[in-house]
């Protein structure tokens, strides 16, 4: 019985995380519901599989993963054009836009809303110094991969954390 009930929590485990991979797209803080998710595994089994160290691994990539992830829209758009004002534009938007879309798609505008939203914020930015409209565009658009790609990176992490997790227990 007990050999079952370590498969099963085992399997357990690797659904939760999945479902933490999965509020990536949804814009939430996927990372840290892994690090959640890994802490009451390894409470539940007196940190015998999953020690304090592999939790404190696990927290030290997701707050990188949650920086990373926040910055890189902003990169991005300040690699196009740097300035104060279109890198927070760039982040204010993402964030309006993260919110705003969040309802939309079964969550996954949360995404898309983030994306749009450091495009807009970006431009929006860049006219107000006085650029061009092509000038606008170049700088959202450079801000709008740099946010995709800052969810990659996320996204990556996050796979890394759950395999991570996955030899811990094995």
């Amino acid at each position: 019985m007990s050999a079952l009930l370590h498969v099963l929590g085992i399997v357990l485990l690797m659904l939760a995380c999945g479902v933490a991979v999965f509020t990536l797209v949804l814009g939430l803080p996927g990372t840290l519901l892994i690090v959640g998710i890994a802490l009451v595994y390894a409470w539940a089994t007196d940190f015998t599989l999953i020690q304090w160290s592999t939790i404190g691994w696990l927290a030290l990539l997701a707050v990188t993963a949650e920086g990373l992830e926040l910055l890189a829209a902003g990169a991005g758009a300040s690699a196009a054009r740097p300035s104060r004002r279109v890198t927070f534009g760039a982040l204010g938007g993402a964030v309006a836009g993260g919110i705003l879309g969040t309802p939309f798609l079964f969550g996954v505008g949360a995404l898309l809303g983030a994306l749009a939203g450091a495009f807009v914020g970006a431009a929006l930015a860049v006219r107000s110094e006085g650029g061009s409209v092509e000038d606008s565009l170049t700088t959202g658009l450079a801000a709008m991969r740099g946010r995709l790609l800052g969810f990659v990176v996320k996204s990556a992490i996050a796979v890394a954390m759950v395999i991570i997790v996955l030899f811990a227990v094995l």
